[in-house]
């Protein structure tokens, strides 16, 4: 659930659950962007092998630009039998769910559903105890103050192990939230919490009548197309798993398999499985405006200070890459890192997954946020 964080020159994020992992923001000039042409398959396989070389397991990489469709994977997908990941494989997204719990909420904003700048609780009365009202808005914003419940139950890699089989419900995570006060006074900061998007789910079966998995099938997964992304629910296996995932949980040397695991504890924060494709084109379908209407999708595009060069808007991470707009989410939950960006200036896209997240060593997320870069600045070899 992880959604940005490591260093300044990257994008970053906040807490274990749904937290953050960061991206390169530049290397050529913010005004001017980039002419190089984006790596070719070769060179993604090259840089795959060393993220891999850096201590991940495996890595699986799809890309979408001028030149095609390309996809690379490296390393392992099974310790066990050395198979290695599977480029169509499915795999526990993250915090990248809240780009779709955003896209969600704001159709149900142009179908007259909800008000963006509406408190929440004139939809869901007494769920939260604070006298300070809360705007839809500043959940989708993480500028609610609420504290975040992950920081509870993901304190540590042995609790994220210990507690793989945990079954919760949505108000059970928000109970759990609330027993803390308000971290600050709503609107007036941003503060990455994953309860704020626990909330945006609750608010979406309040007003529609329906889960929050049918809803979201109904309204984004199927109009841009996704044959292969599904909510995990409380069903604690993957169907097609491009990887078995792994964490470092009692050495730095001995990784113990986490692929299955109770994602409820993420819900609409983080509890979506898919596919490098199918995630290249929610972006692409989202950025061309075919989920929500362009007055919409430019507030969701209205961002505000998050972390050192990168911002936020509505449920969507923002930074400048080679004088490129870049648009996206990274999410990170037991045994998966996932990095999803999008420049709809170039129409080019990259999602990457790798096999470990939470216990990811400096030097792969440095590999990582190198992949990344080259895709929107161009071929190393080529600028």
């Amino acid at each position: 659930m992880r959604f940005l964080k490591r260093t300044a020159a990257v994008v970053a994020g906040s807490a274990l659950v749904c937290g953050a992992l960061p991206i390169t923001t530049a290397t050529a000039a913010p005004g001017v962007a980039s002419s190089a042409p984006p790596p070719s398959r070769s060179t993604l396989v090259q840089q795959a092998g060393r993220v891999v070389a850096a201590g991940v397991p495996g890595v699986s990489i799809e890309t979408r630009d001028e030149r095609g469709t390309r996809s690379a994977v490296a390393g392992v997908g099974n310790l066990r039998t050395n198979e290695p990941p599977r480029a169509s494989g499915q795999f526990r997204i993250g915090s990248v769910t809240k780009s779709f719990t955003a896209t969600l909420v704001l159709r149900l904003v142009a179908d007259g559903r909800i008000d963006l700048d509406a408190p929440i609780d004139r939809y869901l009365p007494g769920v939260l105890p604070y006298s300070e009202p809360i705007t839809v808005r500043q959940l989708l914003q993480h500028r609610s103050g609420l504290f975040d419940y992950g920081s509870v139950l993901w304190a540590n890699p042995q609790l994220v192990a210990r507690s793989r089989y945990r079954d919760y419900a949505p108000a059970d995570l928000v109970r759990i939230a609330t027993q803390k006060p308000l971290q600050f006074t709503p609107g007036r900061e941003f503060g990455y919490s994953n309860t704020d998007y626990v909330m945006l789910g609750m608010l979406v079966e309040k007003v529609t009548g329906d889960s929050y998995a049918h809803e979201l099938s109904r309204r984004v997964l199927d109009p841009a197309g996704l044959r292969h992304t599904y909510i995990a629910g409380h069903d604690p296996r993957l169907r097609q798993p491009s990887a078995r995932g792994y964490e470092a949980v009692h050495s730095s040397t001995r990784l113990t398999d986490l692929t299955t695991y109770n994602m409820s504890v993420a819900w609409a924060s983080g509890d979506i499985v898919s596919t490098a494709h199918d995630l290249n084109l929610f972006y692409s379908a989202l950025f061309g405006g075919r989920l929500v209407p362009r007055t919409l999708l430019q507030q969701m595009q209205q961002t505000q200070p998050a972390f050192p060069g990168f911002e936020y808007g509505l449920g969507l991470g923002h930074t400048e890459m080679c004088g490129q707009q870049v648009w996206g989410h990274v999410g990170g939950v037991p045994g998966y890192g996932t990095y999803s960006f999008t420049s709809p200036q170039s129409a080019r896209q990259i999602t990457i997954s790798v096999n470990r997240s939470l216990t990811l060593s400096k030097a792969a997320g440095d590999e990582i946020n190198a992949l990344i870069a080259d895709e929107f600045c161009g071929d190393p070899a080529q600028r």
